[in-house]
C-alpha cells in the first residue's frame, strides 16, 4: 500500500511539479513560499484516498490551491499581530540624531517584545502607554471591561518584566 502511494505520489511529482509550483508562487507571489506551500499540498495529497481521486492532477492543483490560502491566512494573521516601526521617527522625543537612534532602537526591541503578546493584549498597552488612553477610554474603544484592559496590561508589563530579566542574565 505505502510503496504504491509513493509511486503515485512520485509519478504526480515528475509529471507536474514544475507546473504546480509556478501555479501556487503566482498565487502567493514568490517562488519560495510557492514551494512550500506545493510541498504542503502534497502532504495533503498523502492524507487522502487515492482511489477516490479520479483526476490526479486536479487534485493536487485543487490542494496547492487551498494550501495557498491557508497560506495566506497564516501569513495575515501574522502580520496583524506586527508592531509597525514607521511611526518611531514622530514619537521620538529629540531632534538630536543620536538619541532618535537610541530611540528608534528602543521602540523595535520593544515591537519585538509586543509582537510576542495576543493582539487585544497588544493593542490595550500600545493605547495605554503609547497613545496615553486611560483604561476606560480603551474598555470602550475594544468593546471589553476596564477588569479586561487592566487584566491585558497586567500580561503586557510581565511580559516585557520577564523578557527584560533574561536579556539582564545573557
Amino acid at each position: 500500500m505505502a510503496s504504491s502511494l509513493n509511486h503515485w505520489l512520485g509519478l504526480l511529482f515528475r509529471r507536474h511539479h514544475k507546473e504546480v509550483v509556478r501555479y501556487a508562487s503566482r498565487l502567493i507571489g514568490n517562488r519560495d513560499d510557492g514551494e512550500e506551500v506545493v510541498q504542503n499540498a502534497y502532504l495533503r495529497m498523502v492524507r487522502v484516498d487515492r482511489r477516490s481521486v479520479e483526476h490526479p492532477r486536479s487534485y493536487l492543483f485543487k490542494a496547492a490551491r487551498n494550501a495557498a490560502i491557508d497560506f495566506r491566512i497564516k501569513l495575515e494573521r501574522e502580520w496583524s499581530r506586527r508592531v509597525e516601526l514607521d511611526q518611531a521617527d514622530r514619537l521620538s522625543p529629540s531632534d538630536d540624531f543620536a538619541l532618535r537612534l537610541e530611540f528608534r532602537d528602543k521602540v523595535a526591541a520593544l515591537s519585538v517584545l509586543l509582537n510576542e503578546l495576543p493582539v487585544a493584549c497588544r493593542t490595550a498597552f500600545i493605547m495605554n502607554k503609547v497613545e496615553g488612553h486611560s483604561h476606560r477610554e480603551i474598555a470602550e474603544t475594544l468593546g471589553i471591561s476596564v477588569s479586561m484592559v487592566e487584566k491585558h496590561m497586567l500580561r503586557a508589563l510581565s511580559h516585557c518584566r520577564d523578557v527584560r530579566r533574561e536579556l539582564d542574565h545573557v
